[in-house]
């Protein structure tokens, strides 16, 4: 049975006739539902299940997901590895070959003065 406010406002009046201001005190602790809206130890027990089974099946999607983002996380890691060495192999071989024109340079500069010291010290 479903009570209205209009039954709660009647039986208050007449429980306020009978016993006075404490009628007061006994309304608040009656539910506007009726019983309908009282829970039982048996709804909070199912209740407990219920909550209990969602959250292990949330926590193995987590594990799941967390599982799929380390395997993905790791894949790029390695790719990463990959390009930076192959970038750092390109970056060896770009200044070897500077290193090697730079040096050849400095010898032919070096043996064009030593040339022009000899010519210089053979005919000066």
């Amino acid at each position: 049975m479903v009570v209205s406010e209009r039954d709660r406002l009647k039986l208050a009046h007449r429980l306020q006739g009978l016993i006075g201001e404490e009628a007061t005190i006994l309304m608040e602790h009656l539910p506007y539902g009726g019983i309908a809206g009282i829970v039982s130890k048996d709804d909070l027990v199912i209740f407990q299940v219920a909550m209990h089974t969602d959250m292990a099946e949330l926590r193995t999607e987590l594990r799941s997901e967390m599982a799929e983002l380390r395997n993905e996380l790791r894949s790029e890691m390695a790719e990463l590895r990959s390009d930076l060495r192959l970038e750092m192999a390109e970056l060896r071989a770009e200044i070897y070959k500077a290193l090697n024109s730079q040096t050849l340079k400095i010898i032919t500069v070096m043996t064009a003065l030593n040339g022009l010291m000899f010519a210089g010290l053979k005919w000066g």
